[in-house]
């Protein structure tokens, strides 16, 4: 006979009620949002569009859904976009339709006022909620079919400036650098953090403070060495 305490199950996910609890949640919480910001193919396939023409298209699209008043062509859009992620992978499909859903439902929960006021316009008001889903949607399938290089090489073959370009391709890359650093920290602090402490909340603002000088130097050295490479306008994305 197994003693009682083999037989027991170990959550490792849930957090100990103590002082703990808010640096695993936000372990968590930036464990997540990092992942998401890593995947950068996503299901973009070897032989994939360029990025240039999926921004044409979404954009054409988009624009083509809010001002069409033909509930047909709504209907012929949605059944496409319906049809296109049937051949998601399962585990990925969640993961495109959460946002469109979350805008549909707060577009639809501003609405609702306007609905009781007037009850003759509710199916236009549903008309809109249904736009909103299909261009949410059509943005997020941009975004989990085209990795951020592409896009940003899109743009400068746009002829974006080249300082917008940089300046969103080094944000998205020091978040992450960032985020995994202050991660880092806080799995540090909690594994030196033996047993139950009240004062795990003081050390918050050490983490910060680390992630916040680290992010100074980080800016300095980028910095010199943009000059030491004699730095121009032109760039054309990582």
């Amino acid at each position: 006979m197994l003693p009682e305490w083999m037989r027991e199950t170990d959550h490792y996910d849930v957090p100990p009620k103590d002082g703990g609890t808010f640096v695993i949640k936000t372990i968590q919480t930036i464990g997540r949002i990092m992942s998401r910001l890593k995947i950068q193919a996503g299901h973009e396939k070897k032989k994939h569009f360029p990025a240039m023409v999926k921004l044409f298209a979404m954009v054409l699209l988009i624009i083509v859904t809010s001002v069409c008043q033909n509930r047909v062509v709504l209907l012929a859009t949605a059944a496409v976009l319906l049809g296109y992620l049937c051949t998601w992978p399962a585990k990925g499909l969640w993961g495109v339709l959460k946002p469109p859903v979350a805008a549909a439902a707060l577009t639809f929960v501003l609405l609702i006022p306007a609905m009781l006021m007037n009850p003759a316009g509710i199916s236009n008001n549903l008309v809109v909620v249904g736009k909103v889903f299909l261009c949410v949607t059509m943005v997020t399938i941009f975004n989990h079919t085209t990795q951020w290089n592409h896009v940003t090489l899109a743009l400068r073959k746009l002829h974006v400036p080249g300082v917008f370009v940089f300046t969103l391709d080094i944000t998205l890359k020091y978040i992450v650098l960032l985020g995994n650093l202050m991660q880092d920290l806080l799995t540090s602090m909690q594994l030196r953090a033996v047993g139950k402490h009240d004062k795990k909340y003081s050390s918050i603002g050490g983490v910060m403070g680390v992630t916040f000088i680290r992010g100074t130097e980080m800016n300095e050295q980028m910095y010199e060495a943009m000059r030491c490479r004699g730095f121009t306008d032109d760039y054309r994305g990582l």
